[in-house]
């Protein structure tokens, strides 16, 4: 056959020829797995991710005690109303906080997100219900309903960079509102004192 000519392969050989070129299904699912294994390796070997244990039953029935947590590393400007979050317990609350109220080791604490910079947090609307800058919050995740157990009431307006943080077994959870009703303003715990965003749990 002359240099630079080539005989056209027929149908059926062309379909052998696809067949032998693709990777096999197999090698296709190894080499995914492998590099799926080699991210999460990464995400780990980084901090990205994180564990934790519960120890406390203030966040029940979302976490129990015993539980451990799958956290995230978040930065303050990423903290949203709704998220859980570990963070460094400030020095007053530690003065007020019994032993038994710590979530975590090493002085850290897990609450849930109420409220953010410029969010006006009232309680309590009838039926005990929270609001949340005019609207009322809906919390499916309480361990009791929000009528049956006590809450101080107040109002307050998030300071810029701050949080309101509660604990969703309201009836076991030292949180902004003991705080608050220690001493007003107290309850807020700067955004930079947020270690990580709970994203599971087993």
């Amino acid at each position: 056959m002359p240099r630079g000519r080539h005989r056209a392969l027929s149908p059926a050989g062309r379909d052998r020829w696809a067949r032998r070129s693709r990777p096999s299904r197999r090698v296709l699912v190894g080499a995914t797995a492998g590099v799926t294994a080699l991210l999460v390796a990464g995400v780990f070997l980084t901090g990205v991710l994180g564990t934790a244990s519960v120890v406390s039953a203030s966040m029940a029935p979302s976490y129990d005690v015993g539980s451990t947590l799958l956290t995230t590393s978040v930065r303050a400007g990423e903290v949203e109303r709704g998220d859980v979050v570990v963070f460094e317990v400030p020095r007053s609350w530690r003065d007020g906080a019994a032993a038994s109220d710590f979530d975590l080791a090493a002085g850290l604490m897990v609450k849930r997100v109420v409220g953010t910079g410029g969010d006006r947090v009232v309680c309590c609307a009838p039926g005990g219900l929270l609001v949340v800058n005019g609207e009322v919050l809906d919390e499916g995740y309480l361990a009791a309903p929000p009528d049956s157990f006590t809450n101080p009431t107040y109002e307050v307006v998030v300071p810029p960079g701050h949080l309101w943080l509660l604990g969703d077994n309201r009836r076991r959870s030292f949180d902004s509102r003991a705080m608050q009703v220690r001493s007003p303003g107290a309850g807020f715990v700067p955004v930079d004192a947020v270690r990580a965003r709970v994203i599971g749990a087993w």
